[in-house]
């Protein structure tokens, strides 16, 4: 990942510690992640949960018996506020520092991994993300679950004509210039001002990459499909598509 966009993630994440930390508090797990949760992990899973941010998924999972489990993310200020809540809790989690690109672990360390709230997709370029994807298969170890979330641009009519504006932009060149591929867009966040870089992929994009990364999908459903969240879900979160995939 380019050095000044790897900056430009954290500087963004900075200003949003106290949302994570209320959502820390206050959202827990979605009754998406629950059931995908419950489904696919096991309680005596090495579980590392990649992107943990202030830890809202890490200590849900924690307080619900899957207690060998490790929060990375890219933020030392997000890791900061997790290793606070962490002490306070007495629970005994460990909070690392890392890069899904390049993470410091062994092969085969893993039996599962989650990377919740869309933050593949906060990984710029398909290069990048597909190479977030072949580390985390590496970590896996044989037979592991992978669980992570995406947009689907292709999904509610009221975006339609923005992204077929969004494509003849392309076409003719004048797209925004911080912008990689069609796709991506620089927004802000629910509830926040602060920019967000995240890429909005298609179902095709999403289970090409899969496959061009080794996995084997196995379930795939968007949230709004499946489950009716509640008001502080909602008002967290966007719809989005839940994706399990095996080593």
């Amino acid at each position: 990942m380019e050095k000044d966009m790897k900056k430009y993630i954290k500087d963004t994440y900075k200003s949003a510690i106290d949302k994570y930390e209320k959502a820390t508090h206050q959202v827990g797990l979605w009754k998406s992640e629950e059931y995908v949760i419950n489904k696919y992990f096991n309680k005596d899973d090495k579980i590392i949960d990649i992107g943990c941010g202030t830890g809202r998924t890490t200590f849900e999972l924690y307080t619900r018996g899957y207690n060998n489990i490790v929060g990375l993310d890219l933020s030392k200020d997000m890791l900061k506020k997790a290793r606070e809540i962490n002490k306070k809790l007495k629970f005994i989690i460990e909070f690392k520092e890392g890069n899904a690109l390049n993470m410091n672990f062994k092969d085969k360390n893993f039996d599962s991994a989650l990377f919740s709230f869309n933050g593949l997709m906060q990984i710029p370029k398909k290069e990048n993300r597909l190479k977030a994807l072949k580390e985390i298969k590496r970590v896996l170890k044989p037979k592991g679950i992978f669980i992570f979330t995406t947009h689907d641009r292709d999904r509610g009519e009221e975006f339609k004509e923005f992204w077929k504006n969004e494509q003849e932009k392309w076409e003719k060149g004048i797209q925004d210039k911080r912008l990689y591929e069609y796709g991506d867009r620089i927004t802000t966040s629910k509830n926040n001002n602060q920019e967000l870089f995240i890429h909005l992929p298609n179902h095709k994009e999403v289970v090409n990459l899969i496959k061009e990364a080794g996995f084997n999908l196995i379930e795939d459903f968007f949230r709004s499909d499946k489950f009716n969240e509640s008001k502080q879900v909602k008002e967290f979160s966007g719809d989005c598509q839940f994706w399990i995939v095996r080593k």
